[in-house]
């Protein structure tokens, strides 16, 4: 493989890797793009913190590495997308509520355990943060994070709170339809009323604002900008 080659985007699931492998593999290059799913979401996993998750990534990425018999030579940049699950929402826009799983609004969130989930925010948050501030993997591999809200079903279905059946089924019609629509997939997540466009910083900074965090956004649109 020549250096330089691999674009590596990491996702929390397979359902993810389904509405974007082949889309993103058109726009960019297939034989750049490839996918590392991490089975869930790692900023909230138990006893997570903002100093181990710098070392939790890079142990993604020498998995993804050593599976393959690469070096850091040979990636160009690591991609990190995550859910933001509402991990910036105030305590008080978190409420009880007779629900089978945890349940996410524009108004905020319902859940049978109010504690557990503003520990878990008040984790993720903080992971999230020293995520933003990293810029370097495996000591030389450009690394950014960007972020679908309140998770990717959210902003691609327009649904945040859809069974694994409806997860399943949706990520393969998504997948039908722009799989062969490159153009049709950047109109969407760059120009869309979701689409979070602005710098970097400016993107983290709005999504921690208020209900931000709950409600349909994505910061996606300024990684895709560059190829438009």
């Amino acid at each position: 493989m020549a250096k330089k080659k691999v674009i590596l985007f990491i996702v929390e699931g397979i359902n993810d890797k389904t509405c974007l492998e082949s889309v993103l593999g058109k726009i960019i290059d297939s034989n750049e793009v490839k996918f590392q799913i991490t089975d869930g979401d790692i900023t909230s996993k138990y006893g997570m913190d903002e100093s181990k998750i710098k070392n939790e990534v890079g142990v993604v990425v020498k998995t993804f590495k050593d599976k393959y018999h690469l070096s850091a030579e040979h990636f160009m940049e690591v991609v990190h997308i995550i859910d933001t699950d509402g991990a910036f929402i105030d305590d008080s826009m978190i409420s009880v509520g007779d629900v089978d799983k945890t349940m996410y609004y524009d108004t905020g969130i319902v859940t049978s355990c109010i504690d557990n989930i503003s520990s878990r925010n008040k984790q993720k948050s903080e992971v999230v943060k020293r995520m933003v501030s990293i810029t370097k993997v495996l000591k030389s591999v450009p690394y950014s994070v960007y972020y679908f809200s309140s998770n990717m079903d959210h902003v691609l279905h327009n649904d945040a709170n859809m069974s694994k059946e409806e997860k399943d089924d949706a990520a393969d019609d998504f997948d039908d339809k722009y799989a062969d629509d490159p153009e049709g997939f950047l109109t969407l997540i760059c120009d869309s009323d979701f689409s979070v466009n602005g710098t970097y910083k400016e993107s983290w900074d709005f999504i921690q604002i208020g209900n931000n965090s709950v409600c349909r956004h994505s910061n996606f649109a300024i990684y895709l900008s560059a190829y438009r």
